[in-house]
């Protein structure tokens, strides 16, 4: 009968080397004290510090330090396993040998016939492969005479064949990628290709450096054949609660046209100097066809605006909130560049002056300059605004919530063109009124306020005066009632109805010297009434507690008192037919009724229908979604413009089909109003192949449109055949 031994050598070495004790254990061991040596047969187990051996049968040599194992060998350390057939390794030297050696790395599988350990994690491998693919045999592998793995690192090989069902399908002289768990500065995987605007291309040459343990940062280029070489550069970091960002360059000198061109985007967000908060974002580049030329997604396509900005606050404790502010807009449409430099606040928290009053100090600079080329000539338009502001609350008196604002402003104005027309001038301005707000029976809401504002503008030694006077008043009331309708699942519906009136008022002036004061014995400059009404309709339904809206209709309009006119009625609607956790159905329909009742017709009609429908199952398995999304939208407008009928008819549809192993993604928008045209569509087509994917993708924007197809191994999407490797005999 068989029974386990375990024996325990402790060799002769000092007390403080746990290193030098060797544990084994198999469940028959023979012992030759004369050679020194243990053979250890059946489970044959050998511990050296981290290191450890299990095979069918070990041979351990306790002058030499050197073991051999054989048959089912399992060589771990604290972070590998090497599996094998046969084993030779010396303990002392931590160096070996392993026939028909294979382990396991982050993405995949790496297997030789001959593997030397000449190092602590480095392995020289003699005809081996690597593969992200299960399956033995595997579908596809990286092979390789001659490779070399630095574990937890980076594996490199030379030449490599990419074998797919044992048949060769592609060769280079040498590849490299990462197998590490964690983040290791090294080499990146790249691409070759070619295409008929950059020809041959070898893209994303890249070296990854780890910095720290916050931020890395790759350096990276593009080599093309009829462009030139593009470098990047991207810098990521993540201090947390402290900072975060990211940084991303590009620059090219191209062949063809000589012209330098770049691209800088950037965005940062840190704490720091007692608690001041940094915001910023960065977009710049050279010219607005750059994003089009080297796009890196479909929505670059389209850009024609370049935003950018930085912000800079920071609380004062007990006094309030200091704030600077940069800007920068460039709009390629209209060739129009927008600075805000600088901009600068200081918002004083709330003081109390005496019972229930207080006072909200605040002051305001802003540095405006516009360039602008209307009519062929350039036009420079700088503005500095300087603003003090001040508001007198009491939230509690016996009118209700009263404030006082108090504003003071000035502006020097250069208005600047190259034909040496030029316009200066000042303003300054002074504002104060006051404003008060009730709620009676928690339902009424009342509100009243006044506002005047002084203007004295002074250019070419001429000064301007003038002023404004505002009254308004408004009234708000909220209705409910109740009504108990039993259909289907609907049990009782809400009605919220609340109507509105406001009227707004403002006087001509005259002014007696410099003193101003309102006329009203004339024809006001503004004297109307404005109404709304706002219906919310919600209903409650009996096998939940569940309140949904169901219909909402606001009207809203206006009664010019001078001219005794009603301004049209603007009219909107919101229906949802609808609402379910996996269906929605709703539409929006506005419109606006004219001022004269007896003729009615309706004008600036808009609808807009949204349909949503989606049946998802969840696969166990492989734990993927199956099913189908559907998504319709259809937008119609028509507007008047004198004799002018202006249309719009669109129809959006989003489709999902996503079978097992598969997904059909399609979206399109189809325009009517052009003979039915088809005005940008994209499809996506993704099928599983096990350990690889193939993707075919076609895209249309307008005149612009590209497609694209690839087969890629799904853990190293680098490596793929796409239409860049025929690019030159497809069409565009």
């Amino acid at each position: 009968m068989l029974f386990v031994y375990f024996l325990i050598i402790n060799l002769s070495v000092p007390q403080e080397s746990t290193y030098k004790i060797v544990n084994y254990h198999a469940r028959k061991i023979i012992y030759y004290p004369r050679q020194e040596k243990v053979i250890l047969l059946d489970s044959a187990t050998v511990k050296y510090g981290e290191l450890k051996v299990i095979a069918d049968s070990i041979e351990y040599d306790i002058s030499k330090k050197t073991l051999s194992a054989f048959k089912n060998v399992y060589f771990t350390t604290a972070t590998e396993i090497i599996q094998g057939q046969a084993l030779f390794y010396n303990i002392t030297t931590k160096k070996g040998y392993m026939v028909n050696a294979q382990t396991k790395l982050e993405n995949g599988f790496v297997y030789g016939e001959n593997a030397w350990l000449v190092k602590t994690k480095t392995l020289h491998i003699r005809n081996g492969y690597y593969t992200t693919c299960e399956h033995n045999p595997p579908h596809y592998y990286f092979y390789s005479p001659k490779s070399k793995v630095l574990i937890d690192n980076t594996a490199f090989a030379e030449p490599v064949i990419l074998k797919i069902f044992g048949t060769p399908c592609a060769i280079a002289p040498f590849w490299f990628f990462p197998v590490s768990k964690q983040r290791k500065s090294g080499l990146l995987p790249f691409k070759f290709g070619q295409s008929k605007s950059e020809g041959r291309y070898a893209k994303g040459i890249a070296y990854y450096l780890v910095l720290n343990d916050y931020s890395d940062i790759t350096f990276s280029c593009d080599i093309l054949e009829k462009k030139g070489i593009q470098p990047k550069i991207e810098f990521i970091y993540l201090i947390n609660p402290l900072a975060s960002g990211q940084m991303f360059l590009s620059y090219i000198r191209e062949l063809d046209t000589k012209r330098q061109r770049y691209s800088i985007n950037a965005k940062h967000r840190s704490v720091f100097l007692l608690n001041s908060e940094l915001n910023s974002y960065i977009d710049f580049q050279s010219d607005e066809s750059y994003m089009p030329d080297y796009p890196e997604n479909r929505a670059q396509w389209l850009k024609k605006e370049l935003y950018s900005q930085a912000t800079l606050s920071r609380e004062i404790k007990k006094i309030g909130r200091l704030g600077l502010r940069v800007e920068r807009k460039d709009d390629f449409r209209t060739n129009v560049i927008n600075w805000k430099l600088p901009g600068f606040s200081f918002n004083f928290h709330r003081l109390p002056i005496s019972k229930n009053w207080n006072l909200s100090p605040g002051i305001s600079y802003l540095r405006i300059k516009n360039i602008s080329y209307p009519n062929n000539r350039k036009r420079i338009y700088h503005a500095n605004n300087w603003t003090t502001r001040l508001a007198i609350a009491n939230p509690n008196t016996f009118l209700g919530n009263f404030d006082v604002p108090i504003n003071f402003s000035f502006d020097l104005i250069d208005d600047n063109y190259t034909d040496s027309l030029r316009l200066q001038f000042h303003k300054f301005q002074a504002g104060s009124g006051f404003s008060l707000s009730q709620v009676i029976f928690y339902s009424l809401s009342l509100s009243q306020a006044l506002d005047y504002n002084q203007t004295i503008t002074y250019r070419e030694r001429n000064s301007y005066f003038d002023a404004q006077l505002k009254l308004n008043l408004g009234a708000s009331i909220n209705l409910y009632r109740l009504f108990g309708i039993s259909l289907g699942a609907l049990n009782k519906v809400l009605h919220r109805m609340t109507p509105q009136v406001n009227i707004n008022y403002t006087p001509q002036m005259k002014s007696y010297r410099y003193i101003f004061y309102p006329r009203f014995d004339t024809t006001p400059n503004t004297a109307d009434i404005c109404f709304s009404i706002n219906n919310l309709f919600e209903g409650k339904f009996k096998a939940t507690t569940e309140r949904r809206e169901l219909l909402a209709i606001n009207a809203r309009g206006s009664y010019d008192i001078r001219t005794k006119n009603f301004t049209p009625i603007n009219i909107e609607g919101n229906f949802y037919l609808l609402s379910q956790p996996n269906a929605k159905f709703a539409t929006n329909v506005g419109f606006s009724l004219p001022s004269n009742i007896s003729r009615p017709r309706i004008k600036d009609l808009n609808i807009n229908t949204n349909f949503n429908w989606e049946w998802l199952k969840k696969d166990t398995v492989n734990l993927q979604e199956r099913g189908f999304k559907i998504s319709v939208n259809h937008f119609f407008s028509a507007s008047s413009e004198g004799n002018l009928v202006i249309t719009n008819n669109m129809l959006n549809l989003v489709l999902s089909i996503i079978p097992r192993g598969a997904r059909f993604d399609f979206s399109s928008g189809i325009n009517f109003k052009e003979y039915n045209k088809i005005a940008n569509y994209h499809l996506t087509i993704w099928k599983d192949l096990h350990c690889w994917e193939a993707i075919i993708e076609v895209n249309r924007f307008g005149k612009l449109w590209s497609y694209d197809f690839k087969v890629r191994i799904k853990k190293i999407p680098d490596v793929s055949f796409s239409k860049g490797m025929l690019d030159f005999i497809l069409p565009y």
